[in-house]
């Protein structure tokens, strides 16, 4: 630790000069044990270092204590020449006895030495981050340090267990809101009910397929209900039929079954309309609900100004008598609303008179043409809650502001109330986890449809090859917070926990991406035809190319030594390449860098690769408003590729290429088969023969 201090505290990021008061004054303000102590440590000191060494004797602490002489010395070289200068070297030990301070610095803005720390501790937490080679560098260059930061690393990791997922349920902490107690006997109905048992609900809308900002839902409620020995209902909410689909119906259901879970109950928000509407019938006739007539653009207006609706004050009998009429068709779509009559100049705008019903006349993929009057989310949402006895009511924090709502509706209705929990959104860098951006990108022919590989859907990242225990670690690293939509997470991190486990599980096998054809000459008579990779061929050489380029020897890898004489190129292809096998002996082929990989003609077989890049050329698409115009345009890019014949390949195969990365067979049509490429090898782990 005192290698680190010295080292750190020898170029303070921020030096002041400032005048000090006289050495007297400043004794004045010492007790007599830090007088005691300040006649300990001087000696041939200046009048500068004296105050200086007083203030250290104000300041020392005992967790300071061992690091006295450190400071002390600082001063006496003038590494340290300010109390600013002092206070700022204090704050650093105090926070270097913290190692996880490190990862919430941000990098750009500090030392180098604490950049190359603070490295050592990301790549430790998060393999694969960081560059190994830099790492090694590092190490080599600072041992000390970064010896000594991984020791107190594992120390802390082995001290501090990791809360799983399903075990920061039991410490979600409610915000206190009047509404939201139970009263006695309610409490009492809903515990017979539940037995006691956690119950929790995973309610999508049906309106898109899930992405993987839907996985932090289905791994907090199906993962923890099962764990915590309870229930997980699947709940489609099914209340907006002009945009739900039964092909997405199926589709969610399948990708809960993907991840292994097996919902208690699979309900609809539909089930429950006959309830919900005898609901709204009842608000009506308590007066706390209304028929407005005010048009979309209207209302928005006077809810924004605080304005009453002209109809709030409507007869409970003729709003009773609409209220069924557009049940029964006889209103177009836009002509009437029923609203709630709650505050129209509620601090809360969600509480401003909400709608909670309109018409649509437009088929429901469930109930048909049945209904001609649909809830608002934020009516039947509460109620479904209810109804299923649901203890742990759990959504992204957007819906904070409508907690409020949520309670009022339940208890005006004298309905059981859930504990209700907001934790933040998912957000991926370089993509877009919003259905309806999603599906703007399909009709716009951005990308080719809800499974495209490229999107960060389920369907999506099924087809990429992805699986669901990668995409389940790298919710639990992200675990569950509740700091803000605003934060980030590096698609980086994605791409590891799927690396880590492919490393694991996946067969390795020699594959020739853009493979060229080559003659080895073995002897007058014989010519082995060989494809080698095109990044392994350069008509001009270079001293740090370990590769194909005239007048250099090479090892085509478990075969011999060749020597390539010449290269042909035509419009900047490669066109002939003489090579000429110089030496099978093993002793020879070790000796040399220059390791290509290869397929002989003959035991191969033409395949396609789509290798897959990042949709979006900025961090986040999603704050910008055009977001089509940061397309990244080599998000897909198509190669050929041989691969052995000897193999079988199956739909759904996975396998890493050496030197290139991992891959998944796709599809076989006509019996060409065509790869997606899942992520690239580790910084590092690729041998480059650059």
């Amino acid at each position: 630790m005192q290698y680190l201090l010295r080292n750190f505290i020898r170029l303070p990021l921020y030096h002041y000069s400032q005048s000090t008061p006289s050495i007297a004054s400043t004794l004045k303000n010492l007790s007599p044990s830090q007088l005691t102590q300040f006649n300990q440590l001087i000696s041939n000191e200046d009048e500068k270092q004296l105050k200086l060494i007083a203030y250290l004797v104000q300041k020392l602490k005992p967790g300071l204590v061992p690091f006295k002489q450190v400071l002390l010395q600082q001063i006496r070289n003038k590494s340290i020449e300010s109390n600013q200068d002092l206070e700022y070297a204090i704050k650093l030990i105090q926070k270097l006895q913290n190692p996880e301070f490190y990862l919430n610095e941000y990098i750009n803005t500090i030392q180098e030495k604490r950049i190359h720390s603070c490295l050592i501790q990301i790549n430790y937490k998060y393999p694969g981050l960081c560059s190994n080679e830099q790492l090694i560098k590092i190490k080599q260059q600072f041992p000390e340090c970064t010896q000594e930061m991984v020791i107190k690393l594992t120390q802390l990791k082995q001290c501090q267990s990791k809360q799983q997922i399903y075990q920061k349920i039991q410490t979600f902490t409610p915000r206190d809101i009047p509404e939201q107690h139970n009263q006695p006997e309610q409490l009492e109905k809903h515990k017979f009910v539940t037995q006691g048992k956690i119950v929790l609900r995973f309610p999508p809308e049906p309106n898109g397929y899930l992405h993987l900002g839907h996985v932090r839902s289905i791994r907090l409620n199906f993962h923890s209900a099962e764990q915590l020995n309870g229930h997980c209902y699947l709940r489609y909410d099914d209340t907006n039929p002009a945009n739900e689909k039964q092909i997405y119906i199926d589709e969610i259901e399948d990708n809960v079954k993907w991840f292994g879970h097996k919902p208690t109950h699979i309900t609809y928000a539909s089930d429950y309309f006959p309830f919900i509407f005898d609901c709204a019938l009842k608000l009506i006739k308590e007066n706390k609900a209304f028929v407005c007539e005010q048009n979309r653009e209207d209302m928005k207006e006077y809810r924004k100004n605080k304005q009453p609706s002209p109809y709030r004050d409507r007869e409970i009998d003729e709003s009773l008598r609409i209220f069924k009429e557009m049940q029964e068709g006889k209103h177009p779509e836009s002509k009437y609303t029923l609203r709630l009559k709650i505050d129209y100049q509620h601090a809360n705008p969600t509480l401003r008179d909400p709608v909670i019903y309109r018409v649509l006349y437009t088929e429901h993929p469930k109930s048909g043409d049945k209904w001609k009057v649909y809830p608002m989310y934020d009516f039947a949402h509460c109620i479904c809650d209810s109804i299923e006895n649901i203890t742990h009511s759990l959504c992204t924090l957007e819906f904070e502001i409508r907690r409020e709502l949520y309670y009022w509706i339940l208890t005006n209705l004298n309905l059981y109330k859930p504990f209700v929990y907001e934790f933040s959104r998912l957000n991926v860098s370089n993509n877009m986890l919003s259905k309806r951006k999603i599906g703007k990108m399909i009709e716009m022919g951005i990308v080719k449809g809800w499974d495209d590989p490229r999107l960060l859907t389920l369907a999506g990242l099924k087809r990429r090859g992805y699986t669901p225990q990668a995409i389940n670690e790298f919710i639990d690293q992200v675990s569950v917070p509740r700091g803000g939509n605003e934060q980030i997470i590096s698609i980086k991190l994605l791409e590891n926990c799927i690396r880590k486990e492919l490393e694991k599980t996946v067969p390795k096998i020699m594959a020739i991406l853009n493979p060229i054809l080559i003659d080895v000459e073995i002897d007058n008579n014989t010519i082995k035809q060989v494809y080698v990779q095109q990044d392994d061929v350069k008509v001009v050489g270079s001293p740090d190319f370990y590769g194909l380029t005239p007048n250099k020897q090479v090892c085509l890898r478990f075969f011999g030594v060749i020597l390539c004489e010449s290269i042909i190129s035509e419009d900047e292809r490669v066109k002939h390449i003489k090579v000429k096998l110089v030496t099978t002996d093993l002793d020879e082929r070790k000796k040399l860098k220059g390791q290509i990989n290869w397929l002989d003609k003959n035991d191969c077989i033409n395949a396609t690769v789509n290798e897959y890049s990042y949709l979006f050329d900025t961090e986040n698409p999603a704050d910008i408003p055009e977001f089509w115009n940061n397309i990244n345009k080599n998000s897909l890019r198509i190669y050929d590729v041989k691969v052995p014949k000897a193999l079988e390949y199956r739909i759904g195969d996975r396998f890493q290429f050496e030197r290139n990365g991992f891959y998944i067979v796709d599809s076989i049509k006509d019996g060409h088969i065509y790869f997606n490429k899942i992520v690239g090898l580790a910084e590092g782990e690729k041998k480059s023969l650059k």
